[in-house]
């Protein structure tokens, strides 16, 4: 079967290992344009926010440092010791002070607000509006973020008085919204604090974006993950600030970023798709145009083989198969031809060869039987001569019929009692004996088969010995043959002899030999089988014995 549809097969396991290969050398290219699109990504969001947040934390770094001017100002040192002035001049210190935050707040680019808050006058001095005291401990650099405010606030504790520094909230907000790029989002957050998000954005999506990032943020100052909210997959940076301990998250989703390349592997794959089906398509087109015919062809030389020389192929391929079909079919019906005549000419061969054979069996026995006419005559033996001349012209109705070249056993062990009984009339000590199965008698032999036999038996046998008059003709069946036995007592011939005959009947007739057991064993070839034998040896009554053994067939079985 497989023989039949190789090249089907290599062809369609060719297409599909193209169609593979492609497939993984792409998706193997793919998978490398996203894992470094993904690293481009996270490094430059990774630096975008990190230069935000650097930026934020020197924001509050001059801060902290106006803070510090402020502390080492001159009139500011007055403020331990203002109850020692009058009322004037502490009404023209606190002016002068106020004038000084103002000029110090609008120096830098953020808005915020500088305040200082004096123990001995028990308020602020500035712009605030607050009237209650600020924290009595509090360490420098550290800024605390009051979410009902909105503000960062940073305290630097003095001897007589505090000096305060805050900033809103929406300073980051504006800081993350000029920093804001199409599809991704921003906000500040501070572990177990409030969220700071950017102008617009979605509070709900980063809740659940923060819930998912949450564990992957504790314990680190910086990262990238990947996490899934609702089947989406988002990329979120973040980075923690020094000064102001929030960290700032960005996060985009991955589908968006990485939607180009997403979008040319779907189109390559459907190439794929429509190349593989093309691939079937073209298969399917060879296996019909192709492969069919040469199955066709296949069988149809299969059934010459098998002796079917009357197949035609009718079938229609209308390409180039057509060509050698109507040549096969030409092919074939001269090989039907030739066969025929070949045949027909073995069958005249054959029954020419039968007529031939049985031709020169009769003159032979005919000559045999002139001459014991004559003998016979002479000595003036006219019943023999009578009964001699009876026997043969029934010998001679019986082979001259040369269209029936076959007879049955039964009919030749008739003519061969026949010729017997002449013999025993010329000869008072000859006697024979024919033991042979009645379903042997039936069987088609050739004509002439045992006569030539008995007449060797008697001429060459018999007659040459004194004491000898025994002929005994035996049939056997088994061991999927038939035998016939012709055994004498006459006078016999040495192994070596016999061997020498045996050799001569197994080359062609010349002029040197005997014809008649050439010819008897020529046609049980011709009628039996090539392994029909003759076989010659020394018989246990004296003389020789004389096999002829062909095989059992079926039909004669049944």
């Amino acid at each position: 079967m497989f023989k039949q549809y190789k090249t089907f097969y290599s062809m369609l396991l060719l297409t599909l290992l193209t169609t593979v290969i492609v497939l993984i050398m792409y998706t193997y290219t793919v998978n490398t344009s996203l894992d470094t699109v993904r690293d481009d990504i996270r490094n430059n969001n990774l630096n975008r926010i990190r230069f935000l947040v650097n930026n934020l934390d020197h924001n509050v770094e001059q801060l902290d440092m106006l803070a510090t001017a402020l502390q080492t100002d001159s009139k500011v040192g007055l403020l331990p010791s203002i109850d020692l002035l009058d009322s004037y001049e502490q009404i023209q210190l606190v002016l002068d002070l106020t004038d000084k935050m103002k000029l110090q707040s609008f120096s830098e680019g953020w808005n915020n607000q500088i305040s200082i808050f004096s123990d001995h006058l028990g308020r602020w001095i500035g712009t605030t509006s607050e009237r209650s005291a600020p924290p009595t401990e509090s360490s420098a650099d550290t800024w605390s973020f009051d979410p009902n405010l909105g503000r960062f606030s940073s305290y630097r504790v003095q001897q007589g008085f505090t000096i305060r520094v805050t900033f809103p909230q929406n300073n980051l907000r504006e800081m993350l919204d000029r920093a804001k790029i199409e599809n991704n989002v921003s906000f500040f957050y501070q572990t177990g604090g409030p969220v700071i998000p950017n102008q617009g954005a979605d509070k709900t999506e980063i809740a659940e974006v923060l819930d998912k990032l949450k564990p992957f943020i504790s314990g680190r100052d910086e990262g990238s993950e990947v996490v899934t909210v609702k089947g989406i997959d988002y990329m979120a940076n973040f980075i923690r600030s020094e000064k102001l301990g929030f960290f700032m998250v960005d996060y985009l989703p991955l589908d968006v970023a990485l939607q180009p390349i997403e979008k040319t592997r779907t189109f390559f794959y459907i190439a794929c798709v429509m190349l593989f089906l093309a691939g079937v398509a073209i298969v399917s087109f060879l296996y019909r145009k192709v492969q069919v015919p040469i199955i066709t062809l296949i069988k149809s030389v299969r059934l010459l083989k098998r002796g079917n020389f009357n197949h035609r192929i009718t079938r229609m391929s209308r390409n180039e198969f057509d060509f050698l079909y109507e040549n096969f079919n030409d092919m074939a019906a001269q090989i039907e031809d030739l066969i025929e005549k070949v045949y027909k000419e073995k069958i005249v061969s054959r029954e020419a060869m039968v007529k031939q054979l049985q031709a020169q069996i009769n003159p032979h026995f005919l000559y045999n039987c002139l001459f014991f006419i004559n003998n016979m005559t002479r000595l003036g033996n006219d019943e023999a001569v009578t009964a001699m001349t009876q026997n043969l012209a029934q010998y001679f109705r019986y082979t001259t019929r040369l269209n029936e070249p076959l007879t049955t056993l039964e009919k030749e062990l008739g003519v061969v009692e026949n010729y017997l009984n002449i013999q025993c009339l010329r000869m008072e000590r000859l006697r024979y004996q024919i033991d042979v199965p009645d379903t042997m008698k039936r069987l088609s032999v050739p004509k002439l088969l045992l006569q030539p036999l008995v007449e060797n038996s008697v001429i060459h046998g018999i007659e040459r010995k004194k004491l000898a008059g025994c002929i005994r003709i035996t049939g056997r069946e088994g061991d999927n043959q038939y035998s016939l036995i012709i055994e004498d007592d006459g006078k016999g011939m040495s192994l070596q002899d016999i061997q020498l005959l045996q050799q001569r009947i197994k080359q062609p007739l010349d002029d040197t030999m005997g014809c008649a057991l050439w010819n008897i064993v020529q046609r049980m070839h011709i009628h039996f089988d090539p392994s029909a034998s003759m076989e010659i040896g020394q018989s246990e009554l004296g003389g020789l014995y004389v096999t002829l053994r062909w095989p059992i067939r079926e039909y004669e079985e049944e």
